[in-house]
C-alpha cells in the first residue's frame, strides 16, 4: 500500500490526471462533504478535476491516518506561487485490492486539521 500511496501524491502533486486516475478502481468515487458532490469513474472524475476542480493543481499533501484509513491534509496556495499554502481538506482514501476505491474530501479544515496535528499554514515555496 505504501507505494500506492507515494505515487497517488506524486500524481496528485504534478496534477497528472492520467496517471492519478490509473490509481483509481474503474468504479472509484469522489465526494466532498459538505457538498452534494459524489461523482463515479474515470471520465466523471477526471473532468471534474480538469473543470470544477481545477483549483486543486499545484496542491501539496501531508500524510495522517483518518479511522485507520490513509489520509492527507491538502493544502492549497490561494495567493499565487510563493505564498503560504492554506488547508483545504482533509482527504480519506478508500483502498481495495491494491486501487483506491474512494476519494473523500472533508472540508472543515479549521476543526479537523488541528485533530490531526497538521498545521494551519505551510510556508511559501517555489
Amino acid at each position: 500500500m505504501e507505494k500506492l500511496l507515494a505515487r497517488y501524491v506524486d500524481a496528485f502533486e504534478r496534477y497528472d490526471l492520467e496517471s492519478l486516475t490509473s490509481l483509481l478502481h474503474e468504479d472509484a468515487t469522489l465526494s466532498m462533504p459538505p457538498y452534494p458532490l459524489w461523482l463515479r469513474g474515470h471520465e466523471d472524475i477526471c473532468g471534474w478535476l480538469v473543470g470544477t476542480g481545477c483549483g486543486c493543481e499545484g496542491s501539496k499533501l501531508v500524510p495522517v491516518r483518518a479511522n485507520g484509513a490513509p489520509a492527507f491534509g491538502q493544502y492549497r496556495r490561494p495567493d499565487g506561487p510563493g505564498a503560504p499554502r492554506r488547508p483545504w481538506a482533509l482527504q480519506v482514501l478508500e483502498i481495495s485490492d491494491g486501487r483506491i476505491t474512494g476519494l473523500n474530501s472533508f472540508l472543515d479544515t479549521a476543526r479537523l486539521f488541528p485533530l490531526f496535528g497538521l498545521p494551519l499554514e505551510l510556508p511559501g515555496e517555489s
